[in-house]
């Protein structure tokens, strides 16, 4: 399921999921909590939760929802003093077995284009042998729900790293694909 190590495992049993789902609290030990400062680059995490429900999807897969709530204490990416901040991700992702029969093959020319329907549930990731990390999973959400540049209130940029004003009308110069396209649909009606 992953390619990058996660400061957290929680492998959970598969074959001891029934018919029902399965809820679960997960929140961590020192050791954990140490590991999540260090993989995330925090200064303190004084609250974190994770809740979870893993039931049976479809004949052989399994769904996993839930929510990742925490509090979290980064450095200011200008002055690096401390910068409290919230995570709150809930989130429901699908898995099926690698070995799954119901998988097809791709042919050629199912290569050659890609249809993207940000609207449509996503598709359902893969996993082998007997367990499905919960840890990994939460991990990914957790790490989606932080703040990637935390800047204190006040902290402003030194105004030489600040973009200047002839950037700024440069950028907006750039011609329009669309004043292109436009500029070609003149030129097909002349």
């Amino acid at each position: 399921m992953s390619i990058a190590p996660y400061p957290w495992t929680y492998p959970f049993d598969l074959p001891k999921l029934g018919d029902k789902p399965v809820s679960l609290v997960l929140e961590l030990d020192d050791a954990t909590r140490n590991a999540f400062l260090e993989a995330y680059q925090l200064l303190e995490l004084p609250k974190f939760k994770a809740e979870l429900e893993v039931r049976r999807w479809r004949k052989n897969g399994v769904a996993v929802r839930g929510t990742v709530v925490a509090k979290t204490v980064q450095a200011c990416v200008v002055s690096l003093q401390p910068v409290s901040g919230e995570v709150d991700e809930s989130f429901e992702r699908t898995f099926l077995p690698e070995d799954d029969g119901s998988k097809r093959r791709k042919t050629e020319d199912e290569d050659l284009e890609i249809e993207v329907d940000f609207d449509a549930e996503d598709p359902p990731e893969t996993f082998s042998g007997r367990q499905l990390d919960l840890g990994a999973i939460v991990c990914e959400q957790f790490a989606l729900g932080l703040d990637l540049y935390p800047r204190a209130e006040g902290v402003h940029v030194d105004e030489a790293y600040a973009p200047s004003p002839e950037d700024e009308l440069e950028d907006e110069k750039e011609p329009s694909p669309f004043a292109a396209l436009e500029a070609l649909k003149k030129d097909l009606k002349d």
